[in-house]
């Protein structure tokens, strides 16, 4: 048999049990003592040699035998956490060979260092029969809390077994992984003074009511499944068919959030994590400190513009990662969509389809944030654009920690720092650091939307 189809039945034999060190010890004092027993004609060193090298096998298909047949099923308290947040794993372990499991130590495995959870003992498993039993599954549990966010496997179960004698150990991989979404960390952000510039936020609307009677723009035609109470019997009157009342249509203050996704305005990003692709299952980190303030600073900002009655617009200078949730409704589920997709948001290389474009694109007058690094020239140039007399605009930007800086901003085409540009174009610039609280760098957003507010 050669040599490679040797090694090969070997481990398909031993599965996943290996030697301990007394184990390898026992082998090691084992080959000694046959050797030795040869040349000096001691039968006794035979014996005791062969009875240290057998004693290891023995272990090993000891443990090798201790592997069963499990299915693995695990439940989150919260799927969907934020970083920082706990949440209670329940692992349910079913027995599905046709003997009964020993005691062995089990571990669940994780995206994240120490790499697997602590371990602890799963008792004996009685066969499972046609009437439900109680002793043929487990129930596991254990908190988990994730320091960051994004889209993780947990799992899966890892178990453990050894002998006796603790010759020899052996750990199998059971069941499948399970997804956990962590989202970003919302900060308790103070309120702005934005709410009396744009019309007493959730306690005033603007009604638009088309030219004509009132009657006939608070009206349309009766449909199948109407209220009868609806009914507006004047301008049924006066139409000849039945007419209801409907809804005053309303419009909220609107505020917009430009958030610069492209990877070249990060220059702190591993390109070896960029997100792999947009609505993959598993999402790296992006391992830029400056990015995740960026996020942080988004979630937080467009959770405390919702509450405070405004329809919240999120612009992004890569290709639409957030899709439907970049618009951040009023309704209560708007928030937890828009937190679930920032789990997986990400520096992308991919631009958005205005980007070459960006003069192009208009939107309503409402306060404009913009959170940005080091943007490129065609990111600068748009936010140049959304800036007017009439719009309050304040940019956060994330300097770099180090006291080197950021790399010549882009070409050989000298453009000011850009502080300096944004300044000139009537932004507002608060500058941060990848370290600094964010609610603190609110703090400052919220004065100068004070002084705003004095100045108009």
């Amino acid at each position: 048999m050669p040599r490679a189809d040797l090694r090969r039945s070997i481990r398909i034999v031993l599965g996943g049990a290996r030697l301990t060190k007394r184990g390898v010890g026992f082998v090691v004092l084992g080959a000694i003592a046959v050797i030795a027993g040869y040349p000096l004609s001691m039968p006794v060193l035979l014996y005791v040699g062969s009875f240290c090298l057998a004693l290891p096998a023995v272990a090993l298909l000891f443990v090798r035998t201790r592997e069963a047949a499990l299915s693995v099923s695990r439940q989150f308290s919260f799927p969907v956490v934020e970083a920082g947040s706990t949440t209670a794993v329940t692992v349910r372990i079913d027995n599905r060979s046709r003997r009964a499991t020993s005691p062995v130590r089990w571990r669940d495995a994780l995206p994240w260092r120490p790499w697997v959870t602590e371990s602890g003992w799963l008792p004996r498993l009685s066969i499972k029969t046609g009437v439900a039993s109680e002793h043929s599954a487990a129930l596991l549990s254990y908190a988990l809390t994730p320091t960051t966010r994004g889209i993780f496997e947990i799992g899966p179960l890892v178990v453990e077994a050894t002998d006796p004698c603790d010759l020899a150990w052996g750990a199998w991989n059971v069941g499948s992984v399970s997804s956990l979404v962590v989202t970003p960390r919302v900060a308790q952000l103070a309120t702005t003074a934005l709410i009396a510039q744009s019309g007493d936020g959730e306690a005033r609307v603007v009604q638009r009511r088309a030219a004509g009677d009132d009657d006939d723009a608070m009206t349309r035609e009766y449909r199948r499944g109407d209220a009868m109470r609806r009914v507006h019997w004047k301008a049924s009157a006066r139409h000849g068919s039945l007419m209801v009342r409907q809804e005053e249509q309303h419009s909220y203050p609107e505020a917009r959030i430009i958030v610069d996704t492209r990877i070249e305005g990060y220059p702190d990003a591993s390109r070896a994590t960029v997100l792999r692709a947009v609505g993959g299952d598993t999402i790296s980190p992006s391992h830029s400190a400056r990015f995740e303030w960026v996020v942080t600073m988004l979630a937080s900002a467009a959770v405390q513009l919702r509450r405070e009655g405004f329809l919240v617009q999120i612009i992004e200078t890569g290709q639409s990662q957030l899709t439907d949730a970049a618009t951040v409704h009023r309704r209560s589920s708007a928030e937890q969509e828009l937190l679930t997709r920032l789990a997986a948001f990400a520096p992308i290389e991919t631009a958005a389809d205005w980007w070459a474009e960006p003069s192009t694109r208009s939107f309503s007058r409402g306060p404009v944030i913009a959170l940005v690094a080091n943007p490129e020239p065609e990111t600068v140039d748009f936010l140049i654009s959304q800036s007017t007399s009439n719009v309050f605009a304040v940019a956060f930007v994330v300097e770099p920690t180090s006291g080197f800086g950021d790399r010549e901003r882009f070409g050989s085409a000298k453009r000011p720092p850009l502080a300096q540009e944004l300044r000139s174009a009537g932004w507002t610039v608060i500058a941060a650091q990848s370290f600094d609280d964010v609610a603190d760098v609110w703090n400052l957003f919220v004065t100068e939307s004070r002084l705003a507010r004095e100045r108009h």
